[in-house]
């Protein structure tokens, strides 16, 4: 099982911004110096987030990587132009659960060029986490 989001942090960006800019709204974000309603502490950065694919679980990674890449290039070209001018840090956080370790499935993750060329264009990293359960 993966989950797959797209995640913007910045020292003190606006999320708003990021929306804006974008087109794309969040599934959670908050700016530094925001109460947290679970903690109660003074969040100590700023964050945008847009969980993909169906309810921010998905048995395959492709899907969700494709709707990313649906987004276009002139989108990722403007969370490139937000992150350069508002001093954010983009990446593509994949999380990946493992529960069989010999399903061929589970071995592995890769990207199309398409996939690659939007997180270029997007100037995005790519953060990959992986956890065995067996």
């Amino acid at each position: 099982m993966f989950r797959v989001r797209l995640r913007l942090v910045s020292d003190n960006g606006d999320p708003a911004a990021v929306t804006g800019a974008t087109g794309i709204p969040p599934n959670r974000s908050f700016r530094a110096g925001e109460t947290s309603t679970r903690t109660g502490k003074k969040y100590r950065f700023s964050q945008w987030s847009k969980s993909i694919g169906q309810e921010s679980e998905t048995d395959g990674i492709d899907d969700a990587i494709a709707e990313v890449c649906s987004w276009g290039l002139n989108t990722a070209r403007s969370f490139r132009e937000i992150c350069l001018s508002d001093n954010w840090e983009a990446s593509l956080v994949i999380i990946q659960e493992i529960r069989d370790a010999d399903d061929p499935h589970e071995k592995g993750i890769s990207l199309t060029s398409t996939a690659i060329s939007w997180l270029a264009a997007a100037g995005a990293s790519l953060e990959i986490d992986q956890y065995l359960f067996v």
